[in-house]
């Protein structure tokens, strides 16, 4: 369950949860992008994968659904309850730089902090002693390849690096570093379906293990998630 609070990191989770997320055995991350304001497939991820993971990544453009629905979880306790205890979301190219988000903390004093959102271009974070690091992509050149990623994973030391933008899934380890995209959980390019990921490892430097998953609408409204190969 998440705090809603959002740190001067620009985590939002309580601050013993991220530190307690850094020397974690083993961690469990949820990764998705590029919602565009469907709000009703984010709060279907959350619901479905987010209780079991131990953070979640947001790689842009649809801020404004993650800003959405942390205020509907200050309300609605089944939500809250599903959030990871961490989140990271970035700004897409286009999203703004914050959000006004009105939660219902039920004291008026605590609700004025978490009033407005930062959405930053790029954020870092440690989980399982790994690494990470998360941006929209649009400021790398990732519709034309992965290289400048790489370059800043490895200026940062980043073991991890989540991206968006292409709407695209992708997947690739490169000297130890994995590049993900998770694809776009609202609107692909390609001919597979709206998808995210999840992202599990124990500590160390033992391999990740990466799972798709693809968003299928059913007829009267529902919304069916299934494994995707890739």
């Amino acid at each position: 369950m998440n705090t809603l609070i959002q740190q001067e990191s620009a985590l939002i989770g309580s601050a013993r949860e991220i530190a307690a997320l850094e020397t974690k055995s083993q961690a469990r991350l949820l990764v998705f992008s590029d919602s565009h304001g469907d709000l009703d497939t984010v709060r279907s991820i959350v619901m479905q994968f987010g209780a079991e993971s131990d953070a979640l990544i947001f790689c842009g453009d649809g801020f404004c659904d993650i800003a959405a629905c942390l205020e509907e979880a200050s309300r609605d306790e089944s939500l809250k309850e599903a959030l990871p205890p961490v989140i990271a979301a970035v700004r897409g190219n286009g999203d703004a730089d914050s959000y006004a988000v009105n939660m219902d903390c039920g004291d008026e004093e605590e609700q004025e902090p978490s009033r407005k959102i930062t959405a930053p271009l790029r954020l870092e974070l440690t989980a399982a002693g790994r690494n990470i690091l998360a941006v929209h992509g649009h400021r790398h050149g990732v519709d034309w390849g992965t290289e400048t990623l790489l370059s800043s994973a490895h200026t940062m030391d980043a073991d991890m690096v989540f991206f968006g933008h292409t709407h695209r899934v992708f997947c690739e380890e490169n000297g130890g570093t994995l590049i993900l995209n998770p694809g776009s959980c609202s609107g692909p390019r390609d001919r597979l379906p709206p998808a995210f990921a999840t992202v599990s490892f124990p500590g160390g430097s033992e391999r990740f293990k990466v799972e798709f998953f693809g968003i299928h609408k059913g007829v009267f409204g529902s919304t069916d998630i299934r494994p995707l190969p890739v």
